[in-house]
């Protein structure tokens, strides 16, 4: 291997990962997950359960006053997530 062929390993995976667009998108849904607590803040530990099904982030949380808050709030928060994964990924959010 020459040194023009080197890569970083994640780049090696991500770039045969896009060439997998099931595993791809799973990926990108736990790295939405992962994401949360940075893009949530301090709120995040109001948050019970989360999950992403067909495009759909689903969060759950403990306080209806944090949900009031975030539920007026919603496009702020799903930028803010798409932009953390770098794609468009989630496309509504729904509040349990």
């Amino acid at each position: 291997m020459e040194k023009s062929e080197i890569q970083k390993v994640d780049q090696v995976i991500r770039a045969w990962l896009e060439d997998e667009p099931l595993m791809y998108e799973r990926l990108l849904e736990v790295e939405a997950l992962d994401a949360l607590p940075q893009v949530l803040g301090p709120l995040y530990k109001f948050l019970g359960r989360s999950r992403i099904h067909d495009g759909v982030l689903y969060l759950t949380f403990n306080s209806s006053v944090v949900r009031s808050q975030l539920s007026n709030n919603k496009a702020e928060l799903l930028l803010r997530l798409n932009t953390a994964v770098g794609a468009e990924l989630i496309r509504q959010i729904v509040f349990l």
